[in-house]
């Protein structure tokens, strides 16, 4: 299958019905921009349940910011060493260096062991990531609001793609 052709079933075509289905582009781009900021949290296996406290709490499309966290998980994984990076120099901290392997098998293995052993390399990334959170969601919020302002004028509320 190619990339294009998964991108348009996956992405495209969801969030083109959500925008058929009345959901304004501001309100899209709000749920895409908190779904996808919240998907790089760096603590791996966590981020499903906060993008659902987050919907449920702010009375956000549960669906909407779901694909957005699974569209942005990848990035989890790699941003997860840039923060822990941040964190670091932010706080003055040096911690030994850590492979992407180490800390997917860790968690792999077990969850609650993981955290435990790698609790002050996940404390340091999470510094990191509180830090680049908030311009990293206004960036992706106010890009995305032009973008589905621009092409959400296409689309009808009471037509449903299939």
């Amino acid at each position: 299958m190619k990339v294009t052709s998964v991108f348009k079933e996956k992405i495209s075509l969801p969030l083109i019905n959500l925008l058929k289905q009345g959901l304004s582009p501001s309100k899209l781009a709000l749920v895409i921009a908190l779904g996808m900021t919240l998907s790089v949290f760096p603590v791996l296996g966590t981020t499903t349940l906060l993008c659902t406290l987050a919907a449920l709490l702010l009375h956000l499309n549960l669906p909407a910011i779901q694909v957005a966290n699974y569209m942005a998980f990848p990035m989890q994984i790699i941003l997860f060493f840039p923060f822990l990076e941040i964190g670091e120099t932010i706080s003055g901290g040096n911690l030994k260096e850590i492979s992407k392997s180490t800390l997917i098998s860790a968690f792999n293995v077990d969850f609650f062991q993981a955290i435990s052993e790698l609790s002050q390399y996940l404390i340091l990334a999470c510094f990191g990531w509180v830090l680049t959170s908030i311009p990293l969601f206004f960036v992706l919020f106010f890009f995305l609001k032009i973008v589905f302002n621009k092409y959400g004028k296409k689309f009808s509320p009471n037509k449903v793609l299939s």
